[in-house]
């Protein structure tokens, strides 16, 4: 939860649980997140890390090298000598569309067909600026290999999917003068967000025993992703915010928001070394994961490093797989799945890293909380195909759910306003004894079974489930794009019907027609709620409205239609029960 959200909680909850009480003393009425160190790490200056687990030799014997293998230096070795021109293999899927760079083979591009941009046109979340080269290595025991300059040789000039067609790969080739040949495979499916990446280190003829003994062993690959992951929202005071990186080691997720660039690179770095599972960069609604592969839930170990760009604001993050022998020419091979997709629930959790528990859904107290939410929303979603009225039937069911204690506040401020008069008696009595007004006072609520925090109570026990519906309506995927009607074309951004042409202070240019009208709910909700202050509690009556619209402006539209419904239920049971109510501020009694 950002620090603005965070604050507007606070704010909301001390004012309404100081409502009374505040007014009472300054307008008294007629006298009344363990893992390893994190340190600072620069991605391209990745230095090589000496493996505890050494993989074990490789299978193949090259007892033959061939005489086009003769080199007397690791560099030699390693230097590509089948270099081509770099060409973009563009992959079309029923879910997306990609372009792979064949220069280091990244990704350089990815538009999600499933989703619209607020400026037309698919969703696209890779940067167009970033940097020219990727993270990607091949460490050896006594030299490293920079993957993200090699310029491949692609099998496939393109890739077309269809709903109907199997999965397709993409296999990247390059040689290097010491008789290795690396290769990059892309494997795709046409139902599925997720990608195999897989590295493979060959020889080439059999020529490589003499690099071998030049370079050592194969220890690790490091697969990277240093384009940071684009806004695809028309809100950026929403979206900004939710930028950060990500990495699991163990049973810990560390995060580190983007803003943090603006401070300095260290304040996004980390480096944590143990079980790795996943690392990866989010938005508000989509994400660029890496995954570690467990076979048969074995746990890998590895190194996660996260780090940034200070000049282009784009974050990145590495991940070090020990390299495993390979079959046949394969001397080495390692693979990582990679997921660049919506935050679905559903479609993290295959993945079985626990994934789906790196959403943001607020603090862990309420996060079981949400979680129930957004179960209940989507069963709901089954029979009721728009959201804005299972938020509204949401907000019913709830609010009709609270209405014991709705009741038992309404009512117990109704008997504060009848026991003014002796209130006033007391204080008039004992006004130069503070402890015999204050006993007085307490018994009096005794005789009368006054509670004086009984009006507390319900938003006490109704904020919880505020946070956690927050938190479910802001990071829930399932409610972008989603109408309900009228100016309301997306629930998940803030209503704007207009933009004026100048900007309003402290809301911006958008006018946003729902937070006004609850605004104006929230006004005639207090003049059927019971009051003890007077005038000057009138006069707060009328400011509270106006706080809120700043607090509630640019939130998303279905949580502020949410608390609009809520409001107007507030009122409508405080008006029954007041109606209800006798003259001695009880309930009548059939």
């Amino acid at each position: 939860m950002d620090r603005r959200t965070l604050l507007a909680f606070l704010l909301i909850f001390l004012v309404f649980s100081s409502y009374s009480f505040v007014m009472k003393k300054f307008y008294p009425p007629a006298e009344v997140a363990a893992v390893a160190d994190s340190t600072a790490v620069d991605l391209t200056q990745i230095p090589v890390e000496p493996m505890t687990n050494t993989p074990a030799a490789p299978a193949t014997n090259f007892a033959d090298t061939a005489a086009g293998a003769e080199v007397s230096s690791a560099a030699q070795a390693l230097a590509q000598t089948n270099a081509v021109a770099a060409t973009i293999v563009p992959v079309d899927s029923p879910l997306y569309k990609l372009e792979v760079d064949t220069r280091g083979g990244r990704i350089t591009s990815w538009n999600g067909l499933k989703y619209d941009h607020w400026e037309g046109g698919p969703i696209q979340l890779i940067p167009e600026t970033g940097p020219r080269a990727g993270l990607d290595a091949l460490i050896f025991r006594g030299a490293e290999l920079d993957l993200a300059n090699l310029v491949f040789a692609a099998d496939k000039a393109a890739i077309v999917m269809s709903e109907s067609s199997g999965a397709a790969s993409l296999t990247l080739r390059a040689e290097t003068a010491g008789g290795f040949e690396v290769r990059k495979i892309f494997s795709f499916r046409p139902d599925v967000y997720g990608i195999e990446v897989d590295y493979v280190l060959a020889a080439v003829n059999g020529q490589a025993n003499q690099s071998l003994s030049l370079t050592g062993t194969p220890e690790e690959f490091r697969f990277g992703w240093n384009q940071g992951i684009a806004p695809t929202e028309r809100n950026q005071k929403m979206e900004l915010p939710a930028l950060r990186s990500l990495a699991r080691v163990g049973e810990d997720i560390e995060y580190k928001k983007r803003d943090g660039l603006k401070k300095g690179v260290e304040k996004v770095a980390g480096q944590w070394r143990g079980s790795v599972h996943f690392a990866g960069l989010q938005s508000r609604y989509f994400t660029a994961v890496g995954l570690v592969p467990q076979e048969q839930g074995e746990p890998v170990e590895g190194t996660i490093r996260i780090s940034g760009d200070a000049e282009t604001m784009t974050q990145s993050w590495a991940i070090d797989v020990p390299a495993l022998r390979g079959v046949g020419d394969e001397i080495a091979v390692a693979r990582l799945d990679l997921y660049i997709g919506p935050m679905e629930t559903e479609l993290l959790r295959s993945y079985g890293h626990g994934l789906e528990e790196s959403m943001d859904l607020g603090w862990k107290v309420f996060r079981p909380l949400s979680e129930v939410v957004l179960l209940g929303m989507d069963f709901m979603h089954r029979y009721i195909s728009n959201y804005g009225l299972i938020i509204i039937i949401f907000s019913v069911l709830s609010k009709l759910a609270f209405y014991p204690l709705t009741k038992s506040s309404t009512e117990s401020m109704k008997k504060m306003q009848v026991v003014q008069p002796k209130l006033k008696a007391l204080q008039e009595k004992y006004k130069n004894d503070k402890d015999k007004l204050n006993k007085a006072t307490m018994e009096l609520y005794s005789e009368e079974k006054v509670n004086p925090l009984a009006g507390c109570l319900p938003l006490l026990v109704q904020s919880p489930v505020f946070i956690a519906l927050y938190q479910a309506l802001n990071h829930t995927i399932a409610l972008r794009g989603q109408p309900l009607g009228l100016w309301i074309t997306d629930l998940s951004q803030p209503d704007a019907i207009t933009t004026l042409p100048f900007a309003l202070p402290f809301l911006g240019s958008d006018l946003n027609v729902l937070p006004i009208l609850m605004a104006v709910a929230m006004y005639f909700q207090t003049k059927f709620t019971p009051s003890t202050g007077g005038g000057q509690m009138a006069a707060m009556n009328t400011m509270m409205p106006l706080f809120m619209v700043f607090i509630f402006y640019n939130m998303p539209s279905g949580l502020v239609l949410y608390w609009l419904i809520n409001t107007l239920m507030q009122g409508y049971q405080s008006w029954r029960i007041t109606k209800d109510a006798p003259a001695g501020g009880g309930t009548q009694t059939a």
